[in-house]
């Protein structure tokens, strides 16, 4: 259906995610970090990335401006427990699509990917891409 990267340094919000998108037939890659997230997305053409913004070795805004930079076409759904209108906004100005906040629905979750998945087949549609 879609290739989902999961980027969170919690290692039961990315299982749950995993399980819960694999239900769903996605296909679904973790990283447990940064720098773990950005060696997958250089070698693999993701759809939608579920991004924490807060974690050890390289925080979520800069993976962000980093993946925008690698695969301008990717979605980036941002992930967090702690969020504030600054990095909200920081957020979407890089390049984030959307913006979420822990805890979540698993239900919420898969139909935001979902919708997201729909988003880049049709960018990819239209420029020729597909």
């Amino acid at each position: 259906m879609g290739k989902i990267l999961i980027v969170d340094d919690d290692s039961v919000i990315r299982n749950v995610l995993k399980k819960v998108l694999e239900s769903e037939n996605f296909r679904v890659d973790v990283a447990e970090g940064g720098n773990k997230a950005i060696e997958l997305i250089k070698n693999t053409e993701y759809d939608v990335i579920l991004l924490d913004i807060i974690m050890e070795d390289l925080d979520g805004i800069e993976v962000l401006r980093k993946t925008k930079k690698i695969s301008p076409l990717t979605i980036i759904i941002m992930m967090t427990a702690y969020s504030s209108p600054d990095y909200v906004l920081h957020a979407l100005t890089l390049g984030a699509t959307d913006f979420i906040e822990k805890p979540f629905e698993p239900e919420n979750i898969i139909e935001l990917v979902k919708e997201n998945v729909e988003r880049v087949k049709r960018w990819k549609k239209t420029l020729g891409l597909l």
